[in-house]
């Protein structure tokens, strides 16, 4: 990873329990607050590209996952790892909140360039 992070939001915007989607060199990725947490994953699930940051946060044996809001798959948003089916995985992104800013940093190989909160999501 090349370390380059990227402020995508303020912390004031996604309060805890919240979501909201955000484009990072024009990927959509969901951004989440569980409980003060920031996780952040790629929007589209692989089964049938559903919206994950309209999905339902969970709690599962310690671990914080979102459910696919189209056919109920459950993705771990630390690791990515689908918890339904094994073969399945989201692209996710380390965040760091710092000084009421939400920071994203780029995934391995990748460009973390310019981000923008897309509104209404």
């Amino acid at each position: 990873m090349s370390g380059q992070r990227v402020r995508v939001a303020s912390a004031a915007d996604v309060p805890p329990g919240g979501s909201c989607l955000v484009q990072v060199d024009g990927k959509d990725v969901a951004l989440f607050n569980v409980d003060g947490r920031f996780f952040a994953v790629g929007n589209r699930c692989p089964h049938r590209s559903g919206p994950l940051v309209r999905g339902r946060v969970e709690k599962i044996e310690e671990k914080c996952a979102v459910r696919c809001p189209l056919h109920g798959w459950l993705f771990d948003l630390e690791s990515g790892r689908c918890l339904t089916r094994a073969s399945a995985t989201v692209p996710t992104f380390p965040v760091l909140c710092e000084e009421g800013q939400v920071l994203l940093g780029a995934q391995e190989g990748a460009y973390a360039g310019p981000s923008t909160l897309v509104p209404g999501s």
